[in-house]
């Protein structure tokens, strides 16, 4: 069973650290994740490349969804997983589909290892993974955090 950001953050050694959810955080992260997603789909760049985009437009929905839900990650080891996790819970994701995003997750931490390469099909299953995490994102942005993001949107535009 996944775990709220609440039930993470009191684990001893949590990287979890409770702070004001900030708007413009979560427009700046979830505008990144875009682009990110955006390179992951470009073929002129290599798969290695593409594959840490389209891991980092995962990562940075999670860390949105952290901002949101008023915590941030500190770098203490599992940070990663944890913000995965804990975005995961509060989007509704089920454990199958969270495992399917720490499967990025493990791809990217292949490249820390000898003999690190992705293969093209890698890639693009890693995009067909990515692509409707961002769209489920979104969605619950629209459903849960819509003052937030209005908030920011007039915050951008001052």
């Amino acid at each position: 069973m996944l775990q709220s950001f609440q039930k993470l953050s009191a684990e001893p050694g949590s990287p979890l650290r409770k702070q004001p959810a900030n708007g413009l955080d979560v427009m700046s992260w979830l505008q990144q994740a875009e682009l990110k997603l955006k390179d992951a789909r470009m073929q002129a760049v290599s798969p290695a490349t593409r594959m840490d985009a389209a891991y980092d437009a995962v990562l940075f929905c999670c860390l949105a969804v952290a901002c949101a839900e008023g915590y941030r990650a500190g770098s203490e080891k599992g940070h990663h997983v944890v913000v995965l996790e804990g975005a995961a819970q509060a989007v509704g994701l089920t454990e199958h589909q969270f495992d399917e995003l720490d499967t990025l997750r493990e791809w990217r931490n292949r490249k820390y290892r000898g003999g690190f390469k992705v293969e093209p099909s890698e890639v693009d299953e890693g995009v067909a993974i990515a692509a409707p995490f961002l769209e489920k994102v979104a969605d619950w942005f629209a459903n849960k955090h819509t003052t937030l993001l209005k908030r920011a949107a007039g915050q951008a535009g001052s």
